[in-house]
């Protein structure tokens, strides 16, 4: 599957970073909701959608561009990946926006709330997106 999609990542998983696994533990619920989104768009014939959603999601985490993180050629081979098993979400970006920008920009949307990073763990928003909620407490009629 991976020399399929990303014939170029070999290099790059053979040299994997120790940290990676720490990485993805602290972000499990952003690579959760990213990949739940592009599982929402996949092309119901499309046998590889599932492993690529969780695929794509991870390369998220890196510094990269997301077709640099993924180990491919350039960005049209993402951007043809992302049409070929995600037509619908990949309709979406009309204003051919970065992919891993897209992409969080779309989880923002769902939220009801204003992106301003390409990431929620380096967002100076994080706070308000995630953590406890607290404010007053309002009394309770009845």
């Amino acid at each position: 599957m991976a020399a399929r999609h990303f014939p170029h990542a070999a290099a790059l998983l053979a040299h994997l970073d120790t940290g990676l696994p720490t990485a993805l533990r602290q972000r499990l619920d952003e690579v959760d909701d990213v990949r739940e989104l592009l599982l929402e768009f996949r092309r119901p014939d499309s046998e590889d959608a599932t492993w690529l959603a969780s695929a794509v999601a991870v390369g998220c985490l890196g510094d990269n561009h997301l077709w640099q993180d993924l180990g491919l050629p350039h960005r049209q081979a993402l951007s043809q990946l992302l049409r070929e098993h995600f037509p619908g979400l990949s309709e979406r970006n009309t204003g051919d926006m970065k992919w891993k920008k897209f992409l969080y920009k779309q989880l923002c949307e769902r939220a009801a709330v204003q992106c301003r990073a390409p990431s929620c763990a380096v967002c100076s928003d994080y706070g308000f997106c995630f953590g406890p909620e607290e404010g007053p407490t309002r009394p309770v009629r009845g």
